[in-house]
């Protein structure tokens, strides 16, 4: 059997060790790597089964979010990648770790293909704030969604995080799993979320390894516990998928 949970740390990285924990309270060994290190050997990925970019500000964002640690990786991971996701691994990128993704295009099903964006929020600010998002139908297709429905609150902490089709064409293609429920930072159909066609990539811009505890909800009070529960099926459901294998 694969080794359970990569996350990569480093170089602006800063929410690795939330995220790890959210796979490690839900019993499973998570390693986290320097992403230079990472770089220096990439195969390492095709030992896992679940794949993790965390939040943060890698290279400082310079360029735009996301984009000198997506260049890092096209060079260092060309094939590796679709070989990991066509042997049935899972990625998860959280924030700016969605922002690496969809710089290398994976939402598409065809690498490097970009059909979207994360363009600046329409109100031009960094936003911090729990939002609420619905669990749309286009989630029952992922197993990170697996058995889930309802409405979800957790953290966003972003400047540049609204999802924008390529054109209308591309945006009848977007699979959608989670919308915020309001106007929030003026993504195309206030998506929160991106999945690619297998379901097995997605990217989300809110932090789901920041509601995990109801101690960390400061606005549900009884229901914050019960929001965490729904929380952590995410990371239940990339356990039970892996173990598949």
């Amino acid at each position: 059997m694969k080794k359970q949970v990569l996350v990569i740390s480093g170089d602006g990285i800063n929410c690795e060790r939330e995220t790890a924990r959210a796979f490690e309270v839900e019993g499973a060994q998570a390693r986290i790597l320097h992403v230079n290190e990472f770089l220096k050997q990439p195969r390492v990925l095709l030992e896992y089964s679940i794949f993790c970019l965390p939040g943060g500000f890698s290279f400082g964002d310079e360029l735009r979010s996301g984009k000198i640690l997506a260049e890092k990786m096209r060079a260092s991971l060309s094939g590796i990648f679709e070989e990991y996701t066509k042997n049935g691994g899972l990625t998860l990128g959280i924030c700016n770790g969605f922002q690496v993704l969809i710089q290398l295009g994976v939402f598409s099903g065809i690498h490097e293909t970009r059909t979207s964006t994360l363009a600046t929020n329409d109100h031009g600010r960094f936003w911090n704030e729990w939002v609420e998002v619905e669990i749309t139908p286009e989630a029952a297709k992922s197993p990170w969604f697996k058995g889930m429905s309802g409405t979800l609150r957790l953290p966003a902490r972003h400047k540049e995080g609204r999802i924008l089709p390529k054109d209308e064409t591309t945006a009848k293609t977007l699979s959608i799993p989670l919308r915020y429920t309001r106007a929030f930072n003026g993504a195309y159909g206030n998506a929160a979320a991106l999945t690619d066609p297998t379901g097995q990539i997605l990217g989300v811009m809110p932090h789901p390894e920041a509601a995990t505890h109801g101690f960390l909800n400061p606005h549900l009070g009884a229901d914050a516990e019960a929001n965490a529960t729904q929380m952590r099926k995410i990371f239940q459901n990339a356990i039970s998928w892996q173990k598949r294998s």
